[in-house]
């Protein structure tokens, strides 16, 4: 997230204890995005006094949310060393689970995102008793909180389906056969969790933990797209993740790239998804209906990384689809990057040349300059980012 993000708004029309509000999370958040940062910087960055960037940082520090220490470098010359702030983290975290098909990542993230503890549970969702996955959850939430000395600020859940902004009810999770579970709330109920539960769509919070703390730093514009099971994808538009208007923005795996193509399970044909995904990459390689999907898309990575020439043509004869769908994103949202997650790492890094002059052939605006690059988060996309809306929550909250 850029500087400009963070600065100081306006005051005209607030009242003090608002805007002191408002000072207290630019700091926060400034501390959180760009780490320890010296009290001059802090002044430099939000416009304010001296003395009011020393009684923030003072709250913030008594509130456990920031520290406080000199240089820990020896300095040259006269004057007084710059006093350094950091984000508290041990004692300053949020919860971050990124729930699959078959396994549920949950972590500890403290402020400045550091991943201070992470776990995985595998679970095999049943679409009838949604609640036997709730309890899962809440039994690995009710693990963490239980061993911490203090609480987390705030909890974040990442889930691959469509999550409604608000409520965090997840209208439609297709892999996981959940509809319409208030998740959020079920979860507050499960845990005893008093504070702000964060529910969001996996692949979008994986573009934001990209945008924040991976391959998309720096970047103010950018499409991150992610193939597995399913295919996801999120936006980062000056600096922030689009959501639209019910939060459902980014259901790129179901924008249709073939009309003639497979029947998908979402009731369309022909979606992105059922061309590009993990059983399409595997039909491919010859392998239909494996026993084990992953172990099976493990085998053929490792095979095409060792040269071998059939592994090597799976992902080379994939590359045009996925090419039909990335011009298409690129057409849309002038990226400066595209960053790819999931199988398509692979792809790009095996077939990276045929994707290229796949996307060449196909662009009609090839005057716009885009970036492909993979991403560097890995598994830990949806959870990590999960930990970015939580904080985020937070801060909006902070009294």
């Amino acid at each position: 997230m850029s500087e400009e993000n963070v600065t100081t708004s306006t005051t005209q029309g607030r009242d003090p204890a608002s805007l002191r509000r408002h000072n207290l999370r630019t700091l926060l958040g400034h501390l959180h995005l760009q780490g320890a940062t010296s009290r001059v910087r802090l002044g430099e960055i939000t416009g304010l006094t001296r003395s009011a960037i020393a009684d923030l940082v003072a709250e913030l520090t008594e509130r456990g949310l920031a520290t406080e220490a000199g240089p820990s470098q020896p300095q040259s010359g006269r004057g007084r060393p710059p006093l350094i702030v950091s984000p508290r983290d041990e004692s300053a975290y949020v919860l971050a689970l990124a729930v699959d098909v078959d396994t549920v990542r949950i972590g500890r993230v403290g402020l400045g995102g550091t991943l201070l503890r992470e776990s995985a549970t595998r679970h095999a969702p049943l679409p009838e008793r949604p609640e036997e996955a709730v309890t899962v959850l809440s039994r690995m939430i009710r693990r963490e909180t239980e061993t911490a000395e203090v609480s987390p600020l705030a909890m974040g859940v990442a889930v691959p389906g469509l999550v409604r902004d608000g409520d965090g009810v997840v209208t439609r999770a297709p892999n996981l056969g959940w509809r319409e579970l208030a998740l959020a709330e079920r979860l507050r109920e499960g845990t005893g969790f008093a504070g702000r539960v964060v529910v969001g769509n996996e692949a979008r919070l994986a573009a934001l933990a990209e945008h924040r703390r991976g391959a998309g730093r720096e970047c103010a514009d950018l499409v991150y797209v992610s193939a597995g099971v399913g295919v996801g994808g999120g936006v980062i538009a000056r600096d922030r993740l689009l959501t639209g208007n019910t939060g459902y923005a980014g259901e790129i795996g179901h924008m249709v790239t073939n009309p003639a193509g497979r029947a998908c399970h979402c009731g369309g044909r022909g979606c992105w998804e059922t061309e590009i995904g993990t059983d399409a990459l595997l039909r491919r390689a010859g392998i239909v209906a494996p026993g084990d999907r992953h172990a099976a898309l493990a085998e053929l990575v490792s095979r095409a990384h060792g040269s071998e020439p059939e592994a090597l043509e799976t992902f080379r004869g994939m590359s045009y689809a996925v090419a039909v769908g990335l011009t298409n994103l690129i057409n849309i949202f002038d990226p400066c990057r595209v960053i790819l997650g999931g199988l398509l790492r692979p792809t790009l890094l095996y077939a990276g040349e045929e994707l290229r002059g796949a996307l060449e052939e196909l662009r009609g605006l090839p005057e716009l300059p885009v970036e492909l690059c993979p991403a560097e988060l890995g598994e830990q996309g949806p959870m990590l980012g999960a930990a970015e809306a939580a904080v985020s929550s937070f801060l909006a909250g902070m009294e």
